[in-house]
């Protein structure tokens, strides 16, 4: 639900939020990660839009640009949208 990621966003230190990562048990994911491979083009600009690090990776060492080119995000509808957003935020293939 985004409104409720927004109300908890907006609740204190946004920038700080916006960089939130998942637990270590769920491989420490970037928020800004969990919104691209949910296909929350949305989300994904109001977290960039906040601070959000558009190259933070996850304790695999994946950046939410990296993820997208997988075999099974490729055939997802909007992906090509979703790159090219991050691309515009400055994402790196090879951060």
């Amino acid at each position: 639900d985004i409104k409720a990621v927004l109300r908890w966003i907006n609740a204190n230190r946004a920038e700080d939020r916006a960089n939130a990562k998942t637990s270590v048990i769920t491989t420490c994911v970037p928020a800004l990660f969990l919104a691209a491979g949910g296909d929350h083009m949305a989300l994904m600009t109001i977290l960039l839009q906040l601070g959000a690090d558009v190259d933070s990776r996850n304790s695999a060492g994946h950046t939410a640009i990296s993820m997208m080119f997988n075999r099974s995000e490729l055939a997802k509808e909007g992906v090509s949208d979703r790159i090219r957003l991050l691309l515009s935020w400055g994402a790196s293939f090879f951060p």
